[in-house]
């Protein structure tokens, strides 16, 4: 008789293990990873990253979000449902990337509006640091995120404000001279 005894160390390596895929996208590969029963990062990588010899963790939480990310793509869906790991970031940080979480799909915020909707209204500059660390690309649309003159700021993933553009172009924003043209 064999016994199958878990020791609370065991649980722990478990539940703080990091598992991982990656998905090809339209704007490259995304890696998307996750700890217990959330996701810790979605983000762009080189392709020097993939490997099709690597066997990526298949489980739920990286099956759910790999599908909610190509419907994103193929234009079938405009929202992420999600448990997300905020880690150890700071308050305004996390209650700035909340707040661009809830920004719809097709919508724009400016960085000043984002800073009040977190509660700091004279912190533009700091809501702009925020969405620059923004751990989880896409899920948390931080492309969405435009300065005060309706002009792409900063953005770093991949290749900066052509991916900002091209995030903002596939949900139906137009963008002239590096500014977006408000819909009527």
């Amino acid at each position: 008789m064999t016994f199958n005894l878990r020791l609370p160390y065991d649980l722990f390596l478990e539940a703080t293990m990091n598992r991982e895929k990656t998905i090809k996208t339209p704007i490259g590969l995304i890696k998307i990873s996750a700890q217990a029963d959330a996701l810790t990062s979605v983000e762009l990588v080189g392709e020097d990253v993939f490997s099709s010899d690597k066997e990526d963790a298949s489980d739920e939480l990286l099956e759910k979000a790999a599908s909610q990310l190509t419907a994103y793509f193929n234009g079938e869906s405009k929202s992420f449902d999600l448990p997300l790991n905020w880690g150890k970031m700071g308050n305004f940080r996390k209650r700035a990337l909340e707040e661009t979480a809830k920004i719809p799909w097709g919508e724009v915020i400016t960085y000043g509006e984002l800073a009040r909707r977190a509660g700091s209204p004279n912190a533009s500059r700091a809501a702009g640091g925020a969405v620059a660390s923004n751990p989880f690309l896409i899920v948390v649309p931080c492309h969405r995120v435009i300065g005060s003159d309706q002009s792409l700021h900063g953005f770093s993933a991949g290749s900066g404000l052509k991916l900002k553009q091209q995030l903002l172009e596939l949900e139906g924003h137009t963008i002239t001279n590096q500014k977006v043209n408000f819909k009527k």
